[in-house]
């Protein structure tokens, strides 16, 4: 019998139905929703006209990641309600392998995330330097549209404020990272009216207060500004190292969200294998016949 042609009901007796169409409604729902996700996301990235020149483009870019992310889910999705609907084995088999890579790949970056937490130093030994993905963040940020994405501007932005930090370092000095934009630093050819500042997010604001683009005046000419001046007008740690804080103080909820991402992933993985065992079962009966 060749693979995928409709079987007749006495062929089917050892394919379990719920099983076939529990996968293919799982699998039919992810697929509109990813196509609904990659329509949009493509639609916002046509008409910002978006432009990559570093991998902190990608990684900045909530509307680029979505992109990727529905493409993926997209062609994984419809792999699956194909080969349950069709009860077609070799596509199960290559939908189960494909889960599987991405499931590996989701484990290998939590494991990096882990190791960032408890010892970046293993990371360093292995050449993997997580500040260095930032690096052009700092250099190219922009409050000029035509120099920077809205979007990437936004997300340095809400991390900087929502994370109570200053620039993507791993110490307490993060802010220190700015002297290296070309508005913000404090050499004395840069006539930028941000001359030794920060950006408006790394500023500390209390209940009430409006937010300043000029409150971080002068934080970085060392010389006019002590200390105490410096921890109570901005957040000086940096962004890595308030993200590993967070890590360390939300462990809960980090590992109720792996387990809840994981999950579902294990339970696709394990249906279509056994929908693929079944359908190979009884395509075995018809080979003896």
């Amino acid at each position: 019998m060749a693979k995928g042609r409709r079987r007749t009901a006495e062929s089917r007796s050892g394919i379990n139905p719920c099983l076939k169409h529990f996968i293919f409604l799982f699998n039919l729902i992810v697929l509109a929703g990813a196509l609904v996700v990659v329509g949009l996301m493509s639609w916002i990235l046509y008409e910002k006209e978006k432009k990559i020149s570093s991998f902190s483009d990608v990684l900045l870019d909530p509307s680029l990641i979505f992109l990727i992310a529905g493409c993926i889910a997209t062609i994984i999705a419809f792999l699956g309600a194909l080969g349950s609907l069709r009860e077609i084995d070799t596509i199960l088999r290559i939908y189960s392998l494909v889960v599987t890579f991405f499931l590996f790949i989701q484990l290998v970056g939590i494991i990096f995330v882990f190791i960032f937490y408890y010892d970046v130093n293993v990371l360093v030994k292995i050449g993997i330097y997580p500040e260095d993905v930032f690096e052009n963040v700092i250099k190219n940020y922009s409050e000029d549209p035509d120099d920077l994405d809205a979007d990437i501007r936004d997300v340095i932005h809400g991390w900087q404020e929502d994370m109570q930090c200053c620039g993507f370092s791993n110490d307490d000095e993060g802010y220190k990272a700015w002297k290296n934009n070309l508005y913000f630093n404090c050499t004395a050819g840069n006539k930028s009216p941000l001359k030794c500042s920060v950006p408006w997010s790394c500023c500390v604001y209390k209940d009430g207060d409006t937010k300043n683009t000029k409150c971080g005046n002068g934080v970085l000419n060392s010389t006019s500004v002590s200390a105490v001046q410096l921890s109570s007008k901005i957040n000086t740690r940096g962004c890595l190292k308030a993200f590993k804080e967070w890590i360390g103080s939300n462990i809960f909820i980090v590992t109720c969200g792996i387990i809840g991402a994981f999950v579902p992933q294990m339970m696709a993985i394990n249906f279509a294998d056994r929908l693929y065992n079944q359908i190979r079962t009884e395509e075995s009966k018809w080979s003896t016949l």
